[in-house]
């Protein structure tokens, strides 16, 4: 498995002489079984390895499976970047996603690493193909995990994970089992363990079939990609927070054409596709079929379209702002809903010096009780020297529209001082340092 692993990253230019790769393990078989071939082929490769663990705190083995990767990596003198989190909320498994890849890229800039490495193989994009599929997310679905994507690179993606847990098995590799894995009420696992093993009793090499159609739906991908860059770019008028597209020019286009601009344009806007399905474009493509008068129409992630005259125009939306949300109070392992955000209050015994803008760490013992309200007059926060800035000072520089400025959360002490303001200043009087001894994380969700 080895020559082949090595063959892969080869034919796919997944590593260069002198990369700093940092693997993502989970303990698992995929990420176990990757640490081994990449110890083993290090040499060869003239790479270094770095290891990132997060812990998510959502099964009991969860400090187990932690205790297990630190083990590995001090067997095998690697660096290991560690984070633990407490999530809570709807889909979780999307959240996770998401704190992964903003830790390893925290990672990466920070320690001037190279690429990151994930441990997926052909059944994770077999799975992930089928629940595309299931959302109606295009060509761009269908064509998704990636070999190399930016400085991600997926090596196992030639084997099966019947193979990778054969070659496990051969090389005596330990790894930790995730008996979440079985529950078939997350969406992917019931691919796994339902809708795959019938689509099998078809054709018994589906999951490789599904691989070489990977393939092609990825060429077909990027072919049709420089087409519709090159209408889009042509047509499309950008402005800071929206696109303006001629319904006359887009009558013009293919059909299929058109909803690739549509897609552009959402990208645009919204900086990616997700949450965007087929049938939010076949809406898109009815708004620019209307005759006459003026119509909008609302899309995933607070995104609004509007026909106005000759124009197609899709935006952020403006949420009303009439009614202002009440005072809450923050409890420990419970989210605690304000307006469009959410936040979660948890302990840790850990410092984290990692920086991510959705969460702080604060000295639980300072603030006392913690509440969420919106700005007073008189409001500050407590900055660096003893000084303070006041709260709209605060928004002024962070750019936060007046149009929200007034239903904006704030985190206050037990002695109604500002702690946070969320996702742009921390008090620097309840901050927590390495040596604080009661720490709480604050968690902050926003709907987009």
């Amino acid at each position: 498995m080895q020559d082949e692993f090595l063959a892969f990253a080869k034919e796919n230019n997944l590593f260069e002489r002198g990369d700093r790769i940092l693997l993502g393990i989970s303990g698992g078989v995929d990420s176990a079984a990757l640490l081994d071939l990449l110890l083993k082929s290090k040499d060869k490769l003239k790479i270094e390895i770095f290891l990132a663990h997060i812990n998510y705190g959502l099964r009991k083995e969860a400090d187990k499976d932690n205790e297990f990767v630190r083990n590995l990596a001090k067997k095998y003198s690697l660096p290991l970047f560690e984070k633990k989190m407490h999530i809570t909320g709807g889909n979780i498994e999307e959240k996770a996603r998401d704190i992964r890849y903003s830790f390893f890229n925290e990672i990466l800039a920070a320690k001037k690493l190279d690429k990151i490495a994930v441990a997926h193989q052909k059944n994770d994009l077999a799975e992930t193909m089928l629940l595309n599929l299931s959302r109606g997310t295009g060509i761009d679905g269908l064509a998704s995990m990636r070999a190399k994507s930016g400085n991600l690179v997926r090596p196992l993606l030639f084997a099966s994970r019947r193979e990778v847990e054969t070659y496990a098995q051969d090389n005596r590799i330990s790894y930790v089992v995730d008996k979440t894995n079985e529950d078939i009420v997350i969406k992917r696992n019931f691919i796994r363990h339902k809708i795959i093993p019938e689509l099998e009793k078809i054709n018994p090499d589906f999951i490789q079939t599904m691989a070489e159609e990977n393939k092609f739906f990825q060429d077909m991908s990027d072919l049709q990609d420089k087409e519709a860059d090159a209408v889009f770019g042509r047509m499309a008028k950008i402005h800071k927070q929206s696109v303006e597209i001629s319904v006359r020019e887009l009558s013009e286009l293919d059909p299929y054409l058109r909803s690739l601009v549509f897609r552009k344009a959402i990208k645009n806007v919204q900086g990616n596709l997700k949450g965007i399905s087929s049938k939010n474009v076949c809406d898109l493509e009815k708004l620019s079929q209307k005759t006459s008068g003026t119509k909008e129409i609302h899309l995933p992630s607070g995104l609004k379209a509007s026909r106005i005259y000759d124009k197609i125009i899709i935006e952020k939306g403006q949420k009303s702002l009439l009614k202002t949300p009440q005072k809450a109070k923050l409890v420990f392992g419970k989210e605690t809903n304000f307006g469009s955000w959410q936040f979660t209050l948890a302990k840790t015994e850990k410092f984290s010096s990692a920086k991510d803008i959705s969460l702080v760490q604060i000295d639980i013992q300072k603030t006392g009780a913690l509440l969420i309200r919106c700005k007073r007059n008189g409001d500050k926060v407590a900055i660096s020297g003893g000084k303070s800035k006041k709260i709209q000072d605060v928004f002024t520089d962070a750019k936060v529209p007046k149009t929200e400025r007034d239903s904006y959360p704030l985190i206050v002490s037990e002695e109604n001082e500002v702690v946070w303001v969320p996702r742009i200043r921390l008090s620097g009087k309840f901050k927590a340092s390495p040596g604080t001894k009661n720490i709480a994380i604050i968690e902050s969700n926003k709907e987009s």
